[in-house]
């Protein structure tokens, strides 16, 4: 098959949408013949690896010639991607049309509520897996301040404006099988679509081998993990509070949180306040080969995020042997088992009782070190079924399915 991959979002070694754009284009182009269309900022990372299978993977970097001066940074993605999207039909029909290609398909940026006009141009189109359509509810979001509390506004707001938006009904009309990676998404859908979406994960993970739980030891504390982008949505102001409240309590633990973002000042505010400055090792931004060494030093993984649509990190740390302590909110839950995970309920939908949650999970990891080994050798064995072959191979059999 021929395969025409929009991955405006496409890195090696990398974590996030650039590292699920690259992943599947290698995974794809095993069986099947695949050209790539990525942002041209992608070029130097992309050229800079050996790719083994270059004879059925070609790169096309693109970018409209009216916007090559413009950066891409954190303010200036969105509506980059926005317009890169809308140039592509023109830019399929340059690289050949249909005679060139059996099916295109859009994997970056993953959101459903953005246009994918990549199917007028008469392709069938698969569309995702996309996210986007997962939330909390809104008592638990009091805490979030500033910049944060108002991004979530508008979020709310495109949510609901994508369910009457034209463009996304013109762009979704023209799918032939839509991937969504959680139930919400699929019921966040313009209600027409709907029946053309299959639930589906987008992300795996890659085998550590012979990865085994990290053992504590004695008078050592529990070490905790959380990684990504330091944003209000991502829950790390829970986190703190947890540690405080369980440190209270008797626990002896500690928090690294690696990343960066708008969000910090705000959570060192937290820190102080809550009174656990003292257990809390900030790491800042880190390489993707960094953060998976550091696994390998924690004994677990905390990622109270309220509406993450995924969640590489949380098989990231499976696959090294973290237990993981998470919201049943979003695409971490769908990442984890009963056995590898302690998944906090937000049933209350009161922030205090999810704290509460919080530090009770983390109370119950630094309480029973048997049980914390045998949740973490659970992790391993579930990220072994999540392998980034699978994920795709898994797609491409649905695709099958549907009759592409």
């Amino acid at each position: 098959m021929r395969i025409l991959l929009s991955a405006f979002a496409c890195a090696p070694n990398t974590g996030s949408e650039a590292g699920v754009g690259w992943r599947w284009a290698l995974e794809l182009a095993k069986e099947h013949d695949v050209t790539v269309v990525t942002d041209v900022t992608r070029r130097t990372s992309i050229e800079s690896v050996e790719v083994g299978m270059r004879r059925r993977l070609r790169f096309v970097y693109y970018r409209p010639f009216f916007l090559r001066w413009c950066p891409l940074n954190s303010k200036t993605a969105q509506m980059l991607y926005m317009i890169w999207q809308f140039c592509l039909p023109a830019l399929a029909s340059r690289l050949g049309g249909k005679r060139e290609f059996d099916v295109a398909m859009h994997i970056t940026y993953g959101v459903f509520r953005h246009p994918v006009p990549l199917g007028l141009f008469g392709l069938p189109l698969v569309l995702g897996p996309v996210g986007g359509g997962e939330d909390a509810p809104w008592s638990l979001k009091t805490s979030i301040t500033g910049r944060g509390w108002l991004k979530e506004v508008l979020r709310f707001l495109a949510n609901k404006v994508a369910l009457i938006d034209p463009i996304l009904w013109l762009s979704l009309a023209q799918t032939r099988l839509i991937l969504v990676k959680t139930e919400e998404t699929a019921a966040a859908l313009p209600w027409p679509f709907r029946r053309r979406a299959l639930v589906y994960q987008e992300s795996g993970v890659d085998t550590v081998p012979e990865a085994q739980p990290r053992i504590r030891i004695p008078g050592e504390p529990l070490r905790l993990l959380f990684a990504g982008r330091l944003l209000g949505w991502k829950g790390v102001h829970l986190a703190l509070r947890g540690l405080a409240l369980a440190r209270e309590r008797g626990v002896s633990a500690t928090l690294a949180i690696v990343g960066s973002g708008p969000y910090e000042t705000e959570l060192r505010h937290v820190t102080e306040t809550s009174g656990v400055s003292s257990s809390v090792n900030w790491r800042g931004h880190i390489s993707q080969q960094e953060l998976l060494k550091l696994y390998g030093e924690m004994h677990g993984l905390l990622f109270p995020s309220l509406h993450d649509s995924g969640g590489n990190v949380v098989l990231e740390a499976q696959a090294h042997g973290l237990p993981v302590v998470c919201l049943d909110l979003g695409g971490p839950p769908t990442l984890v088992t009963a056995n590898s995970a302690i998944v906090v309920s937000t049933d209350s939908a009161d922030e205090d009782d999810v704290v509460d949650g919080i530090a009770a999970a983390i109370a119950a990891l630094d309480a029973d070190e048997g049980r914390r080994l045998a949740m973490g050798r659970a992790a391993v064995a579930h990220a072994s079924t999540m392998s980034w072959e699978e994920r795709v191979s898994g797609a491409l059999a649905l695709m099958e399915k549907a009759g592409i």
